[in-house]
């Protein structure tokens, strides 16, 4: 990558009995793509990031994973950022599922029906989010939902 225009940055994490290493590439010189450019308006850049992690124990693995942008320049740290922050909103996501409604317990494999109970699951959390009626959490609210149907039906209409 001599020729090409690109940022690194790497970051170290040690924590929890492990050690992560995380590397991240911009390149923002995307001609090479040729006609793949076409297919995305507005691409500005590709970014490559590398996970190693290494377990005290003596084990490790890496994770390579690979991005199109539309952010022009070759910032790795900014980018490296952007990604951790959306696994974040991501991942705070999957955990309140978890934990208002038990999404992990749950043991629907046939058909469509663990998608479609997911997708009742996330608009369920966002009504809920949005109610500002009461103060009470997920869990507290969802219970009062399912006691009082002047409240469920408050959520459901506005």
């Amino acid at each position: 990558m001599k020729d090409v225009s690109h940022g690194v940055h790497e970051e170290f994490d040690a924590d929890h009995g492990r050690l992560d290493t995380r590397k991240v590439w911009v390149m923002d010189e995307v001609h090479w793509l040729g006609d793949l450019c076409q297919q995305w308006p507005g691409l500005a850049g590709v970014i490559a990031v590398e996970r190693k992690r290494e377990v005290l124990a003596g084990k490790s693995s890496v994770e390579r994973h690979y991005f199109i942008s539309s952010v022009a320049g070759t910032d790795a740290r900014a980018m490296a950022a952007a990604i951790r922050g959306h696994w974040a909103i991501e991942n705070k996501l999957h955990w309140q599922l978890d934990v208002s409604s038990r999404e992990d317990e749950r043991r629907i494999r046939k058909g469509y029906g663990a998608e479609n109970y997911s997708r009742l699951c996330r608009l369920t959390l966002n009504l809920l989010k949005r109610d500002k009626s009461i103060k009470n959490g997920i869990h507290g609210k969802r219970l009062k939902a399912g006691w009082d149907e002047h409240y469920l039906l408050r959520l459901l209409t506005t």
